[in-house]
C-alpha cells in the first residue's frame, strides 16, 4: 500500500466519521507509527457535549490492519439516533442522581425514575423508540 492509498483510506475514514456520528472530528485522522505499530487516532468533534471527543485508537502491525481496524470502531459506534437516546438516558440518570445528591423529596424524583424505566424498557423490547 502506498502514501497515495493511505490517504484516500484516512479521508474515507474521516467521511465514515462524519456519516456515523453527524460530526466533523475535531483533528483529522492521521496514521502514525508507535513502537512498531500503525496507529490511527478516532476524533469527534471537539466540546462533543457530555461524550469524550476521542472515539478510540485504530491499530496493526500493517498500515492495512490499522485502517481496517479503523474503520471496525466506526462500524461497531452506534448510528446517530441511538446515540441521541444514549446521551439523553444518561442525562436523565444524571438529574435523578444529582436530585437525590441534593437532597430533593422522592416526589420529585419518582417521576423521572418512571420516565427512565420505561425508556428502558422501551429499548429493549422494541430496539429504539421508534
Amino acid at each position: 500500500m502506498n502514501v497515495s492509498e493511505i490517504t484516500a483510506q484516512l479521508y474515507a475514514i474521516s467521511r465514515a466519521l462524519v456519516e456515523k456520528t453527524g460530526e466533523q472530528p475535531w483533528i483529522q485522522p492521521k496514521m502514525e507509527i508507535y513502537d512498531g505499530r500503525c496507529c490511527i487516532d478516532l476524533m469527534r468533534a471537539y466540546g462533543s457535549g457530555d461524550r469524550d471527543y476521542m472515539v478510540g485508537t485504530a491499530k496493526g502491525d500493517t498500515p492495512d490492519e490499522a485502517l481496517n481496524d479503523a474503520f471496525a470502531i466506526i462500524a461497531d459506534l452506534p448510528d446517530m439516533a441511538t446515540s441521541k437516546i444514549q446521551d439523553h438516558m444518561k442525562r436523565v440518570a444524571a438529574c435523578i442522581d444529582k436530585g437525590r445528591e441534593d437532597g430533593i423529596d422522592d416526589a420529585y424524583i419518582t417521576p423521572l425514575v418512571a420516565v427512565k424505566t420505561a425508556m428502558t424498557e422501551n429499548l429493549l423490547t422494541k430496539g429504539d423508540a421508534k
